[in-house]
């Protein structure tokens, strides 16, 4: 039956998740059983298994689903379809909660379970149809993905790009159909290739991670930075042009020891539960030490990175931007001082201030007077 707009209300029994739901690990089975439990087990299911069965199915917010034999595979809204099974039959869930158990059985003894015996649903003649629209939602609209289901689900869309075109020209076309740009789209594409080098490999043994824990994030940031990408082989460095490789199509680019080095560098704990890069705010610092060698062997043989950056010679360029920050806020505070009334946390302040200055001035003095003397 169609309810117009395109919506047509398909059985509840016609209905099938989706196998190739970029938001399930690759660890879970894709059978209907797995999928379903995962999704109840791992989402807040109960509270929307409330809200369908308080306020019934939105008609607003359709699911979406390609047609496969006499079946329909929901691409868009294995959530909600999982809320509304459990409503019907909590048991499909291999351990039901008490709360599914309650709802299930207030719905119907409000009659609601009748309501939900048809769902309304947008089809599409195939999946290329359904993807760009996922891009809109998912990627760049206001729904978004995590950032490990983007990636694969990028993929997706980059897989049904023609192979005879050249990687830029695929990158390009999987960026303008979800409404996003060249480099992003390549940006996660590598760190997804790397980040299949480290499943392959076991997550390199690292302790409590794996897909569900890892925050792909930091992995895709990082690469972002040329001189870290081209340590790991998403790109390389031909004098000072970098040149990009394509590793999402050829895993053979990925160097595998600077990988497994990498990994551990962003994801291995010690036992105060910090690992060696720490914050994502240091991956420049990290950057810098990988492009320095001797800074780079010392940060191999233990030293923290902290460390190990100060060999690079940039914390000098970040002690200059320091002073430039600063001197530009006490201008700004010079500016106000004629009208503002005595206050002596401020007083207090400002001789702290006054202290510290001080101090900086006479150190750099003093580095001078070394400097001279080494002359002779």
């Amino acid at each position: 039956m169609s309810t117009g707009a395109g919506i047509t209300d398909v059985a509840i029994s016609d209905l099938q998740l989706d196998s190739q739901n970029p938001r399930l690990p690759e660890s879970i089975a894709r059978t209907p059983e797995a999928m379903l439990n995962y999704i109840a087990t791992t989402t807040s299911i109960e509270d929307l298994m409330s809200a369908i069965a308080e306020n019934g199915f939105f008609p607003g917010e359709p699911l979406v689903a390609v047609k496969e034999g006499n079946a329909h595979v929901v691409i868009e809204g294995n959530r909600r379809l999982t809320a509304v099974n459990l409503i019907l039959n909590p048991t499909l869930c291999s351990k039901p909660s008490a709360r599914m158990k309650e709802i299930s059985q207030v719905a119907y003894s409000r009659g609601k379970h009748l309501e939900l015996q048809t769902l309304p649903v947008i089809v599409r003649d195939n999946r290329q149809d359904v993807l760009p629209y996922l891009g809109f939602r998912h990627i760049t609209g206001v729904k978004q993905w995590e950032p490990l289901a983007k990636a694969r689900y990028i993929k997706q869309l980059f897989d049904l790009t023609p192979i005879t075109a050249s990687p830029d020209e695929r990158y390009f076309m999987v960026a303008r159909a979800i409404g996003s740009r060249k480099d992003h789209i390549k940006r996660n594409l590598d760190a997804l290739a790397v980040y299949k080098v480290m499943e392959d490999a076991g997550f390199y043994g690292i302790e409590s991670l794996d897909e569900e824990s890892i925050k792909f994030s930091i992995l895709s940031t990082a690469l972002a930075d040329d001189r870290i990408g081209s340590y790991v082989g998403v790109c390389a460095k031909d004098s000072d042009e970098v040149v990009q490789n394509n590793p999402i199509m050829d895993l053979g680019v990925i160097k595998r020891e600077q990988t497994e080095e990498l990994t551990k560098w962003l994801y291995k704990k010690d036992d105060k539960g910090r690992t060696k890069v720490g914050e994502s705010r240091n991956l420049r610092e990290l950057a810098a030490v990988i492009e320095h060698p001797k800074a780079l062997i010392q940060f191999k043989s233990g030293a923290s990175l902290k460390l190990a950056y100060q060999l690079t010679g940039d914390s000098g360029k970040d002690f200059l931007e320091q002073l430039f920050r600063a001197e530009a806020a006490l201008m700004e505070a010079a500016s106000t001082v004629a009208t503002v009334l005595y206050d002596k946390s401020a007083h207090e302040v400002a001789r702290r201030i006054h202290k510290t200055i001080t101090m900086i001035g006479k150190a750099i003095a003093e580095k001078e007077v070394v400097k001279d003397d080494n002359e002779f």
